[in-house]
């Protein structure tokens, strides 16, 4: 019987079995004890659906925040005293326009300046009241807070902001940067969940404070209430998720509780018993159908992608796991980046394209096992050899690529000389077998007119004349 068969055969019977054993487990035990169910199973499954789609719809703001924190560019612009106000505020402008959000922001610990799309809005004071968030924020130990406040750039209209701190190589504070959400876009989303799960949702703070809520809200948690001796408020707040339920009234109401870590938030999922009981058969059908159409997709989809998996898989990846340096995959984004940073900077940018001469011998000679152990040698060197802000990615075969921010051309041409220099004087002991490596290499200066593929074809041509004129040579293209 062919693999593909089998392994379709395989995943069939473990799909079928685990919907079927999980979806009939739900029915018994839903007849069983209906509240231990919904408590149990229903409100902590429909809390993780809920959780995925946050992590989808309210943290990318967070990630957003991140990468601004992390900004190269951010952190040298501060460093350098922040010169030039515009720069910033084009950056800050970029973001906003990227990534859609409400409003974008920095604020210098240094000048206590806020930074604004629109320019700078005000010094931030410390005997302010309506900023002490700031403060509060810079004095964080963890490295990021969401906090709902009045936005000074909207006339005061209430926003969700993601407050992350700007740190620099001694970890001391450069300022708080991040972006905002318009509060009524994040209660949209909490509509959505509502509407889609037909459950109350909300969120409370480190105190039990509701911070959002949608329109089914109905009122605070009943913390009162003791669930085996222990407050129900205890239990919620001292642990990462929860599931209690207590009576009130003739009803019987249900809590699922999960704490958010990127918020430092309580996710909140409640529900009543209150007319369910016919829906438990209805809800075990939909199921069956649900997983049945669920088992058919994913049948199908492996089907169609299971021939090419595997090359899906080496795309995906963006290592060489040979040497362990970047591939041309993980490569052609971060070209793309420099470039257009580059571009809009004025700033300089190189690239050297490096070919062991001769390896073809080495191979031959030695055999492609000794030939791997000279790669992740070299490799091992050129790496130790770059700064920090370099990029150094295998290329292919023997060859290999280093792109050098704010390099010119020839600052990369002494680089490639100290560097031919050092492997002339450097004998690879590979399996007690000293080893001579050599390079042609090309050298490539972005210019004006360049785009990306021609940057890197420029570089590749003056390997080739490199070649062409004996080898262990250098050529600036």
């Amino acid at each position: 019987m062919p693999k593909n068969i089998k392994i379709m055969l395989l995943l069939s019977g473990i799909l079928s079995l685990g919907f079927i054993a999980t979806n009939m487990v739900g029915y018994f035990v839903a007849r069983a004890s209906l509240a231990s169910q919904i408590s149990n199973d229903t409100l902590p499954l429909i809390g993780d659906n809920i959780y995925s789609e946050i992590q989808r719809d309210l943290l990318q703001p967070i990630i957003i925040a991140s990468l601004m924190a992390n900004d190269t560019f951010l952190k040298d612009w501060v460093t350098r005293g922040e010169k030039n106000p515009k720069e910033i505020q084009k950056y800050l402008k970029t973001i906003q326009n990227t990534y859609n959000t409400v409003t974008s922001f920095f604020i210098s610990d240094k000048s206590l300046n806020y930074y604004h799309p629109s320019g700078i809005l005000k010094k931030v004071s410390p005997t302010l009241a309506s900023d002490q968030w700031y403060f509060h924020a810079r004095n964080l130990k963890t490295t990021h807070e969401l906090n709902i406040d009045y936005d000074p750039s909207k006339n005061d209209e209430l926003t969700v902001f993601i407050n992350y701190k700007v740190m620099d190589a001694n970890n001391d504070v450069l300022g708080i940067t991040g972006v905002g959400l318009a509060l009524s876009q994040v209660q949209n989303l909490i509509e959505l969940y509502q509407q889609k799960y037909n459950r109350e949702v909300f969120f409370i703070d480190l105190k039990g404070e509701v911070t959002l809520f949608g329109s089914a809200y109905q009122g605070d948690i009943d913390f009162s209430h003791d669930i085996n001796g222990i407050n129900i408020k205890d239990k919620i707040l001292n642990n990462g998720s929860a599931s209690v339920s207590y009576p009130k009234g003739s009803q019987n109401i249900m809590v699922d509780s999960r704490f958010i870590e990127e918020f430092n938030w309580y996710l909140i999922i409640r529900q009543s018993d209150k007319d369910l009981d016919g829906s438990i058969f209805d809800s075990l059908l939909l199921n069956l159908f649900i997983s049945l159409m669920i088992t058919i997709i994913v049948l199908s989809l492996t089907w169609l992608t299971l021939g090419g998996y595997q090359k899906k898989l080496e795309e995906m990846a963006i290592t060489d796991k040979l040497t362990g340096l970047n591939n041309r995959q993980m490569f052609d984004p971060i070209l793309d980046q420099m470039f257009q940073l580059a571009t809009r900077d004025g700033s300089e940018l190189s690239v050297l394209i490096l070919d062991i001469d001769d390896f073809k011998k080495v191979n031959d000679q030695y055999g492609h096992p000794f030939g791997d152990q000279v790669l992740v040698e070299v490799a091992k060197l050129l790496k130790e050899s770059t700064r920090d802000s370099d990029v150094l990615c295998r290329w292919g075969g023997e060859e290999f690529l280093l792109l050098m921010p704010d390099a010119s051309s020839v600052e990369a041409l002494k680089f490639t000389q100290h560097l031919q220099s050092r492997f002339a004087n450097l004998n690879l002991v590979i399996e007690k077998t000293n080893i001579k490596v050599e390079f042609s290499i090309g050298i490539a200066s972005k210019c004006a007119t360049d785009e990306p593929s021609h940057f890197i074809y420029r570089a590749d041509q003056a390997l080739l004349q490199a070649k062409q004129n004996g080898k262990n040579q250098i050529v600036v293209g």
